[in-house]
């Protein structure tokens, strides 16, 4: 029996042959890490359906003479409301557009000066939607605002 040479033909076919591999497994890599984007919320369809009521509560935002403001102050985030705006209901959602499991939600609940203040030391740093959602004397409104949170 004769003893196996390593030539160039082998070490060519070798070559290929490993390429192909490290090819194929980041291929395969990138496949996996797609599925773990969660770039649209589970009930996508439901939403889609009731767009034309987000559509009539953003015109109404967008009607206020002094809108609403959403901003980072210090480690906080808040969402501040203007003085004339009363009997206000309804909720403040941290939406992670990575990430669903770390979403959000949090009742309005104003202080003294109409301001609903969140802690961030319970929300991880990186890009959040917030969208204020809430009715005052029973007309529907809705603010949305992209952040990057520190």
């Amino acid at each position: 029996m004769s003893k196996f040479k390593l030539n160039w033909g082998w070490s060519i076919l070798l070559v290929y042959i490993t390429f192909m591999l490290v090819f194929l497994f980041y291929f395969y890599r990138s496949f996996g890490e797609l599925d773990s984007n969660e770039l649209v919320t589970e009930d996508y369809y439901e939403k889609e359906l009731v767009y034309g009521d987000v559509i009539k509560k953003r015109q109404n935002a967008d009607t206020m003479r002094v809108p609403v403001k959403v901003f980072q102050e210090h480690k906080t985030l808040v969402v501040e409301f203007p003085n004339y705006v009363k009997n206000i209901e309804g909720a403040i959602k941290l939406y992670k557009p990575d990430n669903s499991k770390l979403d959000q939600q949090f009742p309005i609940q104003l202080d003294e000066n109409n301001r609903q203040i969140i802690d961030q030391s319970k929300i991880l740093p990186g890009r959040w939607n917030v969208t204020v959602e809430w009715q005052s004397n029973k007309v529907p409104y809705l603010v949305e605002e992209k952040m990057t949170l520190n």
